[in-house]
């Protein structure tokens, strides 16, 4: 045996975690735990890499297998990597679980008597402030309507119910979205950017799914953000993967959230529109799972959070021209808007109801 691994075997050979050294760009150690890892294929090795970039940050790690708690440090000319494994993962229900589908009826119904009655009424001529409250108040249905939209999807992923897998653009997806999040996030007081390494990706996989995982993460990056924040949206196409990563800088995800922020609880009453449920990152890294993926959270010591998904790209056979660009809007619905209907202003819904 090498000298030198019979020395870092003494150091951590008898740890508990897995535990991976990098050095001048390679992986030159790993324990038993670790080259069980690395043989699993749980962790790419350019995600190693870039874990490796953020020494010092809580950063956590969710596979199709577990969730890994990772600890980066400085060691000698490298990097250690220290994965310890979380507690498994309890299904969370909504609590809107058992009445979703009804809600959806009556929520989409009242929507578009709102719709009606705001057309007749501004052949009126309203003036600004009943403007405002008809806005306030369809904004109040899309806090509905996002609420029943979080408890279906819940539903769906713990019953397994899920939607077909079809051929779409990716890249088209994510710039769609990203367009659209600009200009409402410009309401919310926050500076949203979107680069990417490519114009066009096709994809295999639940386009519905996808989209709502992306929206997750785009809504939650925006809250953090706050008023006066800032919002990077990345999405890059490297050999078989694709990553879509985005970054916050807010204040940073607290040391004890970290440890359970793709295992929340859900509240134990009703949520009021405006709070959410609780279950947006935890069943976005369901759908990255449910495709191969691995979501990656990453809290900085100075403040920000970047989450970031990476997916292996499964090329589907061909590409309905009906799907590009941009994604579905079920119902009609925009699903930025439904996303972040409890952070935006009345005249956010003022502009969508006009344009509609």
């Amino acid at each position: 045996m090498d000298p030198n691994t019979s020395r870092l075997n003494d150091m951590f050979g008898s740890f508990p975690e897995a535990v991976i050294l990098l050095m001048d760009g390679e992986c030159t150690y790993s324990n038993e735990h670790g080259k069980r890892l690395l043989q699993e294929g749980a962790f790419p090795e350019d995600l190693l890499y870039a874990l490796a970039e953020h020494p010092g940050d809580a950063i956590e790690v969710a596979t199709a297998q577990a969730i890994y708690r990772v600890t980066v440090s400085p060691f000698e000319r490298g990097y250690l990597l220290v994965m310890r494994l979380l507690p498994p993962r309890e299904p969370q229900e909504h609590p809107f679980s058992h009445a979703t589908y009804r809600l959806r009826e009556s929520i989409t119904n009242l929507t578009t008597t709102h719709a009606q009655l705001r057309q007749e009424l501004e052949e009126r001529y309203l003036d600004e402030a009943f403007l405002r409250e008809l806005a306030n108040e369809n904004r109040f249905t899309y806090q509905l309507l996002r609420l029943v939209r979080q408890a279906e999807l819940n539903e769906d992923l713990n019953n397994k119910t899920f939607p077909r897998e079809e051929g779409f653009d990716l890249a088209q997806v994510c710039s769609g979205m990203a367009d659209e999040a600009v200009w409402l996030a410009e309401y919310a007081g926050v500076q949203f950017s979107f680069t990417s390494n490519t114009t066009t990706l096709p994809f295999q996989a639940s386009k519905s799914l996808i989209t709502q995982m992306i929206l997750a993460v785009v809504s939650n990056a925006i809250r953090a953000a706050g008023k006066g924040g800032h919002v990077e949206m990345r999405f890059q196409s490297v050999g078989d993967r694709c990553m879509i990563s985005i970054r916050d800088s807010g204040m940073g995800i607290p040391e004890d959230r970290m440890a359970t922020l793709f295992t929340s609880e859900v509240p134990t009453g009703l949520p009021r529109p405006g709070e959410g449920s609780g279950l947006g990152l935890y069943n976005a890294q369901r759908i990255a799972t449910l495709h191969g993926g691995i979501m990656v959270a990453q809290s900085g010591r100075d403040g920000g959070t970047t989450l970031a998904i990476s997916l292996p790209i499964v090329t589907p056979p061909s590409v309905p021209v009906r799907n590009n660009p941009g994604y579905d809007n079920p119902g009609g619905y925009s699903p930025v808007l439904i996303e972040m209907s409890d952070i935006l202003p009345w005249e956010a819904f003022n502009a969508a109801t006009r344009d509609d």
